[in-house]
């Protein structure tokens, strides 16, 4: 005389929610890695002009 089981929508979304989130970090990561360049030159402050 037991209840079926219940199933919570919202832990489908939230997983849902987390996996997205965690492919836009990486997705952040990976664009960050690929064009941060170390080597690159100082750009010289200008001269401001008042």
């Amino acid at each position: 005389m037991s209840a079926p089981g219940h199933r919570d929508p919202a832990q489908g979304w939230l997983t849902f929610f987390f996996v997205c989130f965690a492919m836009v970090v990486f997705g952040i990561g990976v664009f960050a890695m690929t064009t941060y360049k170390v080597d690159a030159p100082e750009v010289t402050a200008g001269g401001g002009g008042h």
